[in-house]
């Protein structure tokens, strides 16, 4: 080895000193290393698995707020729907309201026309009963009495009172 330049001495000394290292490193550093390396290791698992966890968890927090929303929607429409239907019994109602009003004040109106036409027919007759007086008078004066006069005069009212009732 001396003509290669190598130093079977110091050769042999520094693989001594490489194996009693190598042997010193694998006893005691080794498995330090070996557990830093496994917890690390863990710790990288563990990381991973918690990342998925939560991945699932906000996979299924996106899914539930997801149903929430169409859930809200459909409560929304259902309340719409709600809504719509207590305006239109609402409507009916307050249109059957105003319609039963309208046949009311119609119903007095007419009652109004039929006494004003009553009292139409009663300021009528006693008008005929008085111009008859009056033209009866004046045609008989002198010849028939008062009470003769008063007689004569029921009997016509009493005769155009029967034509009117026919």
């Amino acid at each position: 080895m001396e003509g290669l330049g190598i130093n079977t001495f110091a050769f042999l000394s520094q693989l001594v000193s490489f194996i009693i290292v190598l042997i010193l490193l694998r006893k005691w550093a080794l498995p330090t290393v070996q557990r830093m390396l496994d917890r690390r290791a863990a710790i990288i698992r563990e990381g991973i698995e918690n990342a998925e966890r939560a991945r699932e968890e906000l996979k299924n927090a996106t899914a539930r707020a997801e149903q929430l929303l169409a859930e809200a929607r459909r409560e929304a429409q259902e309340v719409i729907a709600n809504a719509q239907r207590a305006a239109e019994r609402e409507a009916r109602r307050i249109e059957e309201e105003a319609l039963a009003r309208a046949r009311q004040i119609e119903q007095q109106q007419i009652e109004h026309i039929r006494q004003e036409a009553a009292r139409a027919r009663a300021d009528l007759g006693r008008l005929v009963v008085n111009l008859s007086i009056a033209a009866a008078s004046k045609v008989i004066s002198k010849s028939v009495d008062s009470s003769d006069n008063r007689r004569l005069v029921e009997e016509f009212v009493n005769a155009s009172q029967a034509t009117k009732g026919q």
